[in-house]
């Protein structure tokens, strides 16, 4: 079995600072943190137990990357603001964080000439909740009026798959009419329950606002 060969730490440094998953969330929390923060702060902000942020901060404290002040309980962590990476490591984290408001932004824009007859458009599932994995679909919820719902939904997979490539993104569009909706309340459906309790609302009203108009319309 052929071995890893270890590359230069000085021509290399970011194998240290970026190898490992703790580094990334702890180095992310004190980006876009820009000041002081306890271990504990951290381990909550970054999602990370409190052993695997303390050997983070350990790793980071090491490469230089994170400086440390105070002692013993009292210690509090930022990014060093000398060390010769730290403007393009704020702008990598500030990067990935302008995407998701890209792709937000792309999907909120891609009802285009349609956006009279969209009754709701959000985001759901697991990226909504912020626990997707590699691979995961970006769910889209819309909301029509069942005339127009097939156009609308034809309008906005068409493009959602122009930025898809671009932002690195794979939409899975779910269109429903008022009578679903209806439907989905009435029976308590537990994907209509997640949707609803993950949305994150993009134009028009959120979808369990729509339930009563729904039962109005259904019955109409």
């Amino acid at each position: 079995m052929a071995r890893t060969i270890a590359q230069s730490a000085i021509r290399n440094p970011l194998d240290r600072i970026f190898g490992v998953d703790s580094n990334v969330r702890v180095l992310r929390v004190l980006a876009r943190h820009g000041g002081l923060l306890s271990s504990s702060d951290i381990s909550l902000r970054a999602g990370l137990s409190k052993s695997s942020t303390r050997l983070g901060l350990l790793s980071l404290g090491e490469t230089g990357v994170v400086s440390v002040e105070g002692s013993g309980y009292s210690r509090l962590y930022r990014l060093n603001g000398e060390h010769y990476l730290r403007r393009e490591i704020e702008s990598l984290f500030a990067a990935e964080s302008n995407r998701f408001a890209a792709i937000l932004e792309a999907v909120r824009m891609s009802v285009g000439d349609q956006e009279d007859r969209v009754k709701s458009l959000w985001v759901y599932g697991s990226a909504a909740r912020g626990d997707d994995r590699l691979g995961s679909d970006l769910d889209v919820g819309v909301i029509a009026d069942a005339d127009d719902l097939s156009t609308v939904v034809e309008v906005v997979r068409s493009r959602l798959a122009d930025q898809s490539e671009r932002l690195g993104f794979l939409a899975s569009v779910v269109g429903l009419d008022m009578g679903d909706v209806a439907r989905l309340a009435r029976d308590r459906d537990p994907w209509w329950s997640n949707a609803v309790n993950d949305a994150i609302v993009l134009s028009g009203k959120r979808p369990d606002e729509l339930t009563a108009l729904s039962g109005i319309a259904a019955h109409g």
